[in-house]
C-alpha cells in the first residue's frame, strides 16, 4: 500500500513550520502519520501544512486533517492548509476543512497567517 511522503521545514524567521504531503490521505495510520510530523511545535510557532502534492484522499484522511487542526488550534497555534490544485482544495472546502483552518492556494498567504516576522 502507497503512503504518503511527508517533509517538514522550520523557518525560524518567520516562525512557523511548513509540512508538505505528497501522495496519498487514505488511512488512520496515514493521518497518525501527518500529526506526529506536526506536533508538537515550538511554543510561539504555527503550522502550514501544504497539501498541494495530495493525490488522493479519504474520510480517514480528512478526519485526520480536522483532527490535526482541532489538536493544534486548541495548543495555541495557528494553522493553515495549502493547496495549489483547484479540483483537491475545492474537495477540501467541500468537507468543511476550511471551517477549522485557512485552506489557501499558496504557501504565501498563509505566512501572515500562521507566524510572523522575528
Amino acid at each position: 500500500m502507497l503512503a504518503p511522503t511527508l517533509t517538514a521545514h522550520t523557518d525560524l524567521h518567520r516562525h512557523h513550520v511548513a509540512v508538505a504531503v505528497a501522495g496519498p490521505l487514505t488511512t488512520d495510520d496515514h493521518a497518525a502519520a501527518l500529526q506526529a510530523a506536526c506536533l508538537p511545535l515550538p511554543r510561539t510557532y504555527g503550522l502550514i501544512v501544504n497539501l498541494s502534492g495530495l493525490t488522493v484522499v479519504t474520510e480517514a484522511g480528512l478526519r485526520g486533517l480536522r483532527q490535526l487542526a482541532q489538536a493544534t488550534n486548541a495548543a495555541g497555534h495557528s494553522i493553515a492548509f495549502v493547496c495549489s490544485e483547484l479540483i483537491m482544495r475545492a474537495e477540501l472546502v467541500l468537507a468543511d476543512l476550511d471551517t477549522l483552518a485557512p485552506v489557501l492556494q499558496a504557501d504565501e498567504q498563509a505566512f501572515a497567517i500562521v507566524g510572523y516576522a522575528a
